[in-house]
């Protein structure tokens, strides 16, 4: 360990590491699992949503590598570019012949060769606006954690919801919302001042949950999925089966049945049901426990961060990976409304998982630069 004043320069978080390695190597398994054989009634081999996953591990570890290996104080002089030209592949979504409809949702741009989701790269880059942004106000809210300071963030997520709103995709707005109030919090914004916005923004979330059919159906298939079994219900109905025919020690990894045309695309955002099937309650948690894990050192990377924009952005890209899945868990197993959120490093995609490992080499890069004692008076 080497010691360049009160910074000091140490190894990776190994731990992080492994956990981020081993989280990808499970999804690559549960992809094959869950799509071989779709693949093969679509493409007549069993392997080809493994082979393009595999494909996306292999570049999501290359970003990081390079970010871990990079100072992550340079995402300041270039994350305002990545965010332009997010929102403009945001609104190419919706020019014909380029932005992708999927069930009844259009969110993916066409690049030719390959499909983005930009949505999921809006998650992480907003993150570094955020932490940017609260370090340069840190001043005024040491002196006044009432100013009206934090309006400015609000506006800008408020003008990235109503884009997200019109693919639609309400997880990621309702995402964007909550990490904007924890990391403004964290910041020291009034709690007064986010407790008035959260009641505020309840109230437009419900609005904009039950004045929309389908929206409000998912909150009618949480609440009663027995109450039409084979329409609003059935997702849900199948994928409490799954987990109840996996009991303790599951059906054995490849052995499940709700994957084979009960549960729609169950290798995305369904994937976690088939894990419940096919390794049990014991599976199931082991990957909390990953997860939690993963939390834990993301956190523990915020508190020794070397500076305030490295505690901000650590911390918010901790909240937003674990929260991720721990709103895609819940959602399978019944106890949160369906969302449409991927399971971090799990579910089969590019983009999300992209994301998700930037945020990591980010973590990673910040882990290897950390402050020995009390950072802040």
């Amino acid at each position: 360990m080497i010691n360049y004043g009160k910074v000091f320069i140490r190894k990776y978080d190994i731990t992080l590491f492994l956990t981020a390695v081993l989280l990808m190597a499970l999804g690559l398994v549960m992809v094959y699992s869950t799509s071989a054989m779709i693949s093969i009634i679509r493409y007549g081999v069993s392997y080809h949503f493994f082979l393009r996953q595999a494909l996306y591990v292999a570049i999501s570890a290359f970003f990081i590598w390079y970010l871990m290996r990079n100072d992550y104080h340079m995402l300041k002089s270039f994350y305002k570019v990545i965010l332009f030209a997010v929102i403009i592949l945001m609104l190419l979504v919706f020019v014909p012949h380029v932005g992708i409809d999927a069930g009844g949702s259009r969110r993916w741009v066409n690049l030719r060769f390959f499909s983005i989701q930009p949505s999921e790269f809006l998650k992480i880059f907003f993150i570094v606006y955020l932490a940017s942004f609260l370090e340069k106000k840190k001043d005024i809210l040491d002196g006044n954690p009432y100013s009206l300071m934090f309006i400015s963030p609000f506006v800008f997520m408020a003008f990235l919801d109503i884009l997200l709103l019109k693919e639609p995709d309400f997880g990621t707005s309702f995402m964007l919302f909550f990490i904007t109030l924890i990391m403004l919090f964290a910041g020291g914004v009034s709690a007064l001042y986010l407790v008035v916005t959260a009641a505020l923004g309840s109230i437009g979330a419900y609005f904009l949950i039950f004045t929309v059919a389908y929206r409000r159906g998912r909150i009618l298939a949480f609440l009663h999925p027995y109450k039409d079994k084979t329409g609003i219900g059935f997702q849900i109905i199948q994928s409490m089966y799954a987990f109840g025919r996996g009991g303790f020690y599951g059906v054995g990894l490849g052995n499940g049945k709700e994957k084979l045309f009960f549960l729609p695309t169950p290798y995305s955002d369904f994937i976690f049901s088939t894990v419940g099937e096919e390794l049990g309650f014991i599976g199931v948690v082991i990957f909390i426990l990953l997860y939690l894990v993963l939390a834990y050192r993301g956190l523990k990377i915020a508190i020794n961060a070397p500076d305030l924009f490295g505690t901000y952005l650590a911390y918010g890209i901790t909240c937003l990976i674990a929260f991720s899945a721990f709103i895609n868990m819940g959602v399978v197993l019944g106890l949160l409304p369906t969302k449409g959120l991927a399971l971090p490093f799990i579910s089969y995609g590019g983009s999300s998982l992209l994301a998700s490992c930037i945020g990591i080499g980010i973590l990673l890069n910040i882990s290897s630069q950390s402050i020995k004692g009390k950072r802040y008076k």
